[in-house]
């Protein structure tokens, strides 16, 4: 088939600035193709995307040049309106997209304004209720919903219209593992079963290497790198460089080729499994003997064990938010201080609503929770605040002032830490954020990614006991990523209590000592990050899965299931084949 997007010589500044977004990019999109565009924060990608359908320069202006074209259109003359029918675009941000005051009414929305009859409007609404799995939420107020429900609702009101092109902002960045692999499943079931051109910005490598035909890399709005799969992460040095996400199924082949046990780069984990299966241990009492001990520290925080002492303490906790079922039912819990605690489960689990009952912002409907030995139920969120720290997993739902400076200054300012105090934490948490050069910048010219460290920053200066991070790492890429969590560390290092909400398995395995597992409002598991991922049955029954060099581990006959890092792999299959 023939090219169905083509960008030639396109360069673009946003209004008002000089800076150059996009320069001289060079791109052919051929029509069925499923193409992967990846890069760090601030590539350009998002623009790249926002030029495809019009809104880039129709509704956010700027200096637009060169040639855009789609599906025979000129992107950048022809209405936005009249794009739609060729493009759909899901944003990065679901709230950006949901309007209706319930669910069915937004998924209905997009296809009603094609004038499709309305039986035709429903069918495609069901389809989109069974193939995604929302149809539980039919009737709900889409700012009811959790982040992740939130996004899935957003790909099912693009993925109704069923346009020609579907272009995909980071759509799975706040789902679920088992959510991710269903969403990227449909996707590409999507364009294979209807031949739907996908144009998917996506930060995971893991998922890209399983299902791209072309991947471009960009970095600093220039194209860096484009070709297939092979290709481009043929090339682990140049990703490496930009501070990508390699995948653990290429990373351990990488080790497992430069030792001569492959003969050439493996990109999925089934690859490697079929490869590594192929080897024999060494005796059947290798296979037998417990894995060689590895060093784990990156699993278990900094290696130290945590106190003992108690910090927050949950009892027979219960809370309903309509009133027709619970979504907490009797949890029990007890954290201690300086432990480094994940949250994990699928979307609408209940970890975000057990986190804002830690801090105060709900009421519970029974049951009890207690903050350094003192309940919580007669204290006020500020007055929590000293104490528990809590950083939402949208960061504009506290970002307020007018510059990055006074969003770090605003809590030590109001808790009267006093101005030598502040103008210290201040400038050490500028520079620990990476948004010292930002100090005056308004907070919405920011990127996501960086706006979420601002966030994460104006906790951090008020010096909480814990800190309660809800999804710290979305939109952010794998360096960024790396310097939040690395950032958690140094905390926890210092004695404060680390509780994050997660979908990332990898950062739980690298960062955390305790892993809570929650599945419809209960908590089903508490374990080391090793005792957890080793319960395939639980963590399928909560729509989890384990790291994909745990999987590929426990679908190797002689490794033991319980490896969690690329590093313990590699040592122990070395001591089982020889």
């Amino acid at each position: 088939m023939g090219a169905i997007i083509s960008l030639q010589d396109v360069n673009f500044n946003y209004e008002k600035t000089k800076r150059k977004v996009l320069k001289g990019v060079n791109i052919t999109i051929n029509e069925g193709e499923f193409v992967v565009i990846t890069g760090p924060t601030g590539a350009g990608k998002t623009t790249l995307c926002e030029t495809l359908n019009g809104v880039i320069p129709n509704f956010i202006k700027g200096d637009l040049t060169g040639t855009i074209t789609v599906d025979g259109l000129d992107a950048s003359k022809t209405p936005v309106y009249q794009m739609a029918s060729k493009i759909g675009l899901v944003f990065q941000d679901p709230d950006t997209q949901l309007f209706g005051m319930t669910v069915e009414e937004d998924l209905a929305f997009g296809p009603a304004n094609l004038g499709l009859s309305y039986e035709e409007v429903m069918r495609r609404v069901e389809r989109s209720y069974t193939d995604l799995k929302i149809g539980e939420l039919k009737d709900r107020k889409p700012f009811e919903l959790s982040g992740g429900q939130k996004q899935s609702v957003s790909i099912g009101g693009v993925y109704a219209m069923l346009p020609k092109i579907i272009v995909f902002d980071e759509p799975t960045s706040m789902l679920d593992p088992i959510g991710k692999e269903r969403v990227f499943s449909i996707v590409k079931d999507i364009n294979k079963q209807y031949g739907i051109t996908i144009v998917l910005v996506e930060h995971e490598m893991s998922e890209i290497v399983k299902h791209a035909d072309k991947v471009i890399v960009m970095n600093k709005g220039q194209v860096y790198l484009q070709g297939s799969v092979e290709e481009v992460f043929s090339q682990v040095g140049k990703l490496q460089e930009l501070g990508l996400e390699i995948p653990q199924s290429i990373e351990l082949s990488l080790r497992l080729k430069e030792d001569h046990y492959i003969d050439k780069v493996l990109l999925t984990p089934a690859q490697v499994i079929e490869a590594c299966s192929g080897f024999q241990p060494k005796t059947p009492a290798a296979a037998a003997a417990p894995a060689p001990a590895v060093k784990q520290a990156a699993a278990a925080g900094d290696g130290r064990e945590p106190m003992r002492e108690p910090i927050i303490e949950v009892s027979h906790l219960r809370h309903s938010y309509l009133g027709d079922h619970d979504d907490l039912k009797d949890v029990n819990l007890t954290i201690n201080k300086g432990e480094f605690v994940a949250i994990i489960g699928q979307n609408g689990a209940g970890k975000t609503t057990l986190a804002r009952h830690i801090i105060g912002l709900l009421k519970p409907d029974a049951g009890a929770i207690t903050v350094n030995g003192r309940a919580i139920a007669d204290r006020s969120v500020a007055e929590l605040s000293r104490e528990v720290g809590y950083v939402f997993q949208n960061p504009d739902e506290q970002i307020f002032t007018d510059s990055v400076e006074d969003e770090l200054r605003f809590g030590p300012r109001n808790l009267n830490k006093g101005s030598e105090y502040t103008d210290g934490i201040v400038e050490e948490v500028l520079q620990d954020i990476g948004l010292h050069k930002y100090r005056e910048v308004w907070p919405k010219y920011l990127s996501k990614g960086e706006r979420q460290r601002l966030a994460m920053g104006s906790i951090i200066t008020m010096e909480p006991d814990v800190v309660i991070v809800d999804e710290p790492t979305t939109g952010q890429d794998w360096r960024e990523t790396l310097w939040i969590m690395d950032l958690l560390r140094k905390l926890n290092q210092k004695g404060k209590t680390i509780i994050i909400i997660t979908h990332n398995m990898e950062i739980v395995t690298r960062y955390c000592n305790r892993v809570l597992v929650m599945s419809q409002g209960e908590l089903i598991l508490d374990g080391t990050p090793k005792e957890i991922f080793t319960r395939r049955d639980k963590l399928k029954e909560a729509y989890l899965r384990p790291t994909d060099i745990t999987y590929i581990a426990q679908n190797i006959a002689f490794m033991p299931d319980d490896i969690i890092s690329v590093d313990e792999f590699y040592q122990v299959f070395r001591e089982m084949v020889g």
